[in-house]
């Protein structure tokens, strides 16, 4: 019987990765190192959570076994540019101290997962692939910056132990299902579905199925070799985004366009708009999943696919996050 022991199993790759190995491994041992008692996230799970300090060398040094896959998920995605000490303790320090700790014992896998935002954009890059190295100071935002030290750290530690059983996955905008907290893009679903403007500037994004993740996440535990993937998914612009929303749901509304300028005038007071997200917005985002596609089969469900059975859940989880039920009628014309 396969343990596996989680951290940032309450985070939305990781409550679907968990849901994911209940429904192929029923009889696995699922070990989810949490901060603090988690009962939204994980409910319907079955899973052994471990309350402890994270950050605590012994505290992790205790729960970590020889024969254990250690899928490391856990990170702080801080889009406002304001947590940076702890986005440098929860996404780098923790990474290089979970990591040293699996090295140590000899897991039977280790796999941790990172982000396209730490891969440093040249002007000039179109088709954006895995690098060799990663340049932490090449990038400004501490989300980005602070994965970027982390997946360093991973790479340097594949490099100088081959026969350490590791991979590192590199997911784009993660956008789907069972997103309880919930994702920037989930709040923009929320409020669409609530009646809310819809604001859209020239520029997208990629984003990829938290379905497609969690299983090419399970895939990479069942192996042993070393490696490094991106998993992208569709590129999606902001106009067309909200069409998807639109489309799936009924409505007929005029989408405004607002030039750049006057975006980031209004970020300080929109919540879902940052300094942070508007450059994601603009920078190159053609990210190659061939490398995924060519070690393990990865191929990313359609896009049409992902919005409509994202925006079903969010419908049906409405009224929790809202404090109304979903009445289908905002926003739309008589």
């Amino acid at each position: 019987m396969a343990r596996y022991v989680v951290t940032g199993a309450s985070g939305h790759i990781g409550n679907n990765f968990i849901r994911l190995i209940n429904e192929i491994e029923p009889q696995a041992d699922i070990v989810c190192l949490t901060r603090r008692e988690v009962t939204r996230e994980l409910a319907g799970t079955v899973c052994r959570q471990v309350v402890g300090d994270l950050c605590d060398s012994a505290f992790l040094a205790r729960q970590i076994q020889p024969d254990d896959i250690v899928v490391h998920l856990a990170a702080l995605i801080d889009l406002s540019g304001k947590k940076r000490e702890e986005s440098l303790e929860i996404n780098y320090r923790l990474t290089k101290k979970i990591t040293d700790c699996s090295l140590a014992v000899g897991v039977r896998r280790f796999l941790y997962v990172g982000s396209v935002d730490g891969i440093a954009k040249r002007p000039g890059m179109v088709k954006i692939a895995e690098p060799k190295e990663f340049y932490p100071e090449a990038i400004e935002d501490p989300y980005g910056k602070t994965k970027a030290m982390a997946m360093n750290y991973v790479a340097d530690c594949m490099r100088r132990h081959p026969d350490f059983p590791c991979a590192m996955a590199m997911p784009s905008a993660v956008i789907g299902i069972n997103d309880y907290k919930p994702s920037a893009v989930g709040r923009v679903i929320l409020k669409v579905l609530a009646g809310g403007a819809e604001w859209a500037i020239r520029g997208g994004y990629n984003f990829v199925d938290v379905r497609d993740v969690a299983a090419a996440i399970y895939l990479l535990c069942q192996r042993q070799e070393q490696g490094s993937y991106i998993l992208s998914g569709h590129s999606v612009s902001v106009r067309d985004l909200y069409g998807f929303i639109n489309k799936e749901i009924g409505k007929k509304r005029a989408i405004l366009t607002i030039p750049r300028f006057a975006a980031r005038l209004a970020a300080p007071f929109v919540k879902v708009l940052s300094k942070i997200t508007l450059k994601a917005l603009t920078d190159p985002h053609d990210y190659s999943s061939r490398a995924a596609q060519e070690a393990f089969g990865y191929s990313p469900l359609p896009i049409e696919t992902t919005m409509h059975d994202t925006i079903a859940w969010f419908i049906e989880h409405f009224e929790a996050f809202t404090g109304s039920p979903y009445d289908g009628t905002a926003g739309k014309k008589a």
